[in-house]
């Protein structure tokens, strides 16, 4: 083994030891402020209508709604045959039903209503990283990390013992102000822990979950999560080499393409004009 294989391998070695402190053990404490309290089968949180759910509403005495369907309106309204517009944007579908039927008691003696969600738009939580499906995921109530990641498929490319898992602060639409820090932000664009909107982050094992039926950390997720999929540490080191030799890839490739339309441009100034699929210059030596 020369000097130079050896100091490469030592190099990657030692960047992939840094990759592997740098993302830090495993705390039980961390994983204690993404549980549910008191313990329930459910989310905890009941599920608030927004823009662009979809409800679908019953009634045994109104029949001019009974099996309407409804999208939520960009204004959080919805439209119906003689009640006309409702407010609806941040009800439970109990208080959707109280509003209906309180509109309807002005046209019938015995009212009721029944109203249920039939599309989860509105609320979400993400994946990103290595995985076979990331992006925006619907949030029902009865999402756990096990069925998120069982839908998301890590790659090859993955860490499954090192899956981070983010619950931002509140409020996680829209934003909210703040005052910019002078250091921190300007170079990282992450503002400081605010003890009023405080953040949490844990790190689990998929691993544990899968090998070893370890489900203590099988969270229920909120609307807004952020569920990373790191790459493991050889991952690491071999993007940050492909994100070095890319420029060099594009630019080599952008020549070769200024090369072949100067080819092109000197037939034509010729008068032999060069279709698509003709035959490429041909340099005869003697």
């Amino acid at each position: 083994m020369n000097t130079r294989t050896g100091s490469f391998r030592i190099v990657g070695l030692g960047c992939v030891l840094t990759c592997f402190g740098l993302t830090g053990c495993y705390n039980a404490d961390e994983v204690n402020a993404f549980l549910i309290k008191p313990r329930s089968p459910v989310s905890g949180a009941e599920y608030r209508v927004y823009p662009p759910d979809v409800i679908s509403i019953s009634s045994t005495h109104v029949s001019e709604i009974n099996g309407m369907m409804q999208q939520v309106r960009p204004d959080g309204k919805i439209n119906l045959p003689l009640l006309g517009e409702i407010m609806v944007a941040g009800k439970t579908p109990g208080e959707i039903e109280k509003d209906i039927t309180k509109a309807a008691s002005n046209y019938y003696e015995q009212v009721d209503a029944t109203v249920q969600i039939a599309g989860y738009n509105s609320q979400r939580f993400y994946v990103f990283g290595q995985v076979s499906g990331p992006g925006p995921m619907p949030w029902t109530g009865r999402d756990t990390l096990l069925d998120v990641l069982a839908k998301a498929q890590p790659t090859s490319l993955a860490w499954p013992e090192r899956i981070i898992v983010v619950r931002a602060a509140k409020p996680t639409v829209g934003g909210y102000a703040t005052t910019q820090p002078s250091g921190q932000y300007c170079i990282t664009g992450v503002h400081p822990p605010d003890k009023d909107k405080p953040r949490y982050k844990m790190t689990i094992n998929l691993m544990a979950m899968v090998q070893s039926g370890d489900l203590a950390n099988n969270i229920l997720l909120k609307p807004n999560d952020i569920i990373y999929v790191q790459p493991n540490p050889f991952a690491k080191v071999a993007l940050a080499i492909e994100q070095i030799f890319s420029p060099i890839r594009a630019a080599s490739s952008g020549l070769g393409d200024y090369r072949e339309l100067v080819r092109q441009a000197r037939w034509i100034n010729d008068g032999q004009p060069r279709e698509d699929g003709g035959e490429r210059d041909t340099l005869i030596v003697r």
